[in-house]
């Protein structure tokens, strides 16, 4: 019997959409599940921060009535605004070792696509590329990061056997104690080095500076990011849901400003990775499993976090105060955190050469590589 494609048009097909994964990975010791009140919320149109700037739906793979495989189908229109109108999307992908049924989802993704007058389809993005973007293609059996895609390997295969090409890779990279310590001493001097001869002085420990500020660092980030590889500007429901899900995890020391006579400079923000503790309570969040997060997050030891945003002002960047934060950072876990095992800094798209030797000179690896795609319609 073919393989059915349904899209998903009630809240019973949304369900099923949703706890597809939990059948997928039952196996797996390293998967951890997603927070499924969060996740209902992201998809829902008229609550999704996406469904500002874009329209989606969403395909099940049924295979005489069972469910073998999920893909949703978007458009972004501020992604048209800023790059071409020819893109149609896809993402959420999550499929049995099937290539029947991986190419029936394909097809119906890209007849979506096409009857949208597209000409070409490009993922796995989940929504955009500052959401959960791209395959993992290398990094595989290790708990995943946090805001990280994460799937088995055979994925890679039934993404290629369609037709696909790889467009476009990001990395990431993890600071681990065991490579930093040996040259920490050269690594204080440097950051001692650059705060002198810039005569800036980093603040750290203030929350609600980056609140009061929090405007200043989105309008920061989307200037930045700007020239770089598939940058769509956050709009503000989107910046906001971002910063709505990190206030409540940021730990005060992980947070560091430059501000000159009033004038943010530059920013950067660490947080626990919260995947410690969502693979503990299998993604969920009742009133202990909230308790347990809060108390993983800003009291007990830190064992892990991720830096997941970075800015400095393109008038300032000359001064390398982009070096000083990440120093500060790398030394501040240290100094303070003795039982951190690993800051995972990403996603750094391949084409910023300089930022990937940046890190790498001091003493970061690369651990993980996310691959997105294209095909022609």
């Amino acid at each position: 019997m073919a393989v059915q494609i349904l899209p998903v048009s009630s809240k019973a097909d949304m369900e099923d959409f949703l706890r597809l994964p939990f059948a997928i990975y039952r196996d797996d010791p390293h998967w951890v599940p997603p927070v499924l009140s969060y996740q209902r919320k992201f998809l829902d149109p008229a609550h999704g921060p996406f469904f500002e700037i874009g329209q989606a739906q969403y395909f099940l793979a049924k295979d005489q009535g069972r469910v073998v495989g999920r893909i949703s189908a978007h458009l972004n229109f501020a992604y048209e605004k800023h790059h071409d109108t020819d893109t149609g999307f896809f993402g959420f992908f999550e499929c049995e070792d099937s290539p029947q049924a991986a190419a029936a989802l394909f097809d119906a993704a890209g007849q979506w696509a096409k009857l949208r007058g597209k000409t070409k389809l490009h993922g796995p993005l989940s929504f955009g590329i500052y959401d959960e973007v791209g395959l993992l293609v290398e990094g595989y059996h290790q708990r995943p990061i946090m805001m990280h895609t994460y799937n088995p390997p055979y994925y890679e295969e039934l993404i290629t056997g369609y037709g696909f090409k790889k467009s476009f890779d990001w990395y990431a990279y993890a600071f681990r104690p065991h490579n930093i310590k040996p040259v920490a001493p050269q690594l204080r001097q440097r950051l001692a080095d650059i705060l002198a001869e810039q005569k800036v002085v980093i603040q750290q420990g203030n929350p609600k500076e980056f609140i009061k500020r929090s405007r200043e660092v989105m309008e920061m980030f989307n200037t930045l990011w700007s020239k770089n590889w598939g940058h769509v500007p956050l709009t503000e429901a989107q910046f906001q849901d971002f910063f709505m899900q990190l206030r409540p995890i940021v730990r005060p020391d992980l947070i560091n400003f430059i501000i000159e006579r009033d004038e943010l400079l530059a920013f950067n923000i660490q947080v626990p990775d919260i995947n410690i503790t969502l693979h503990k309570t299998r993604g969920k969040l009742g009133p202990l499993g909230i308790l347990r997060l809060l108390y993983d997050s800003r009291v007990a030891p830190l064992r892990g976090a991720r830096a997941v945003i970075m800015g400095v002002k393109k008038s300032h960047q000359w001064r390398r105060l982009h070096h000083a934060l990440i120093l500060n950072s790398i030394l501040t876990f240290l100094d303070h955190h003795p039982k951190i095992e690993y800051c995972d800094a990403s996603l750094i798209p391949e084409s910023l050469t300089r930022w990937n030797k940046t890190l790498i000179m001091f003493g970061a690896e690369r651990n993980r590589t996310f691959r997105l795609y294209d095909k022609a319609l």
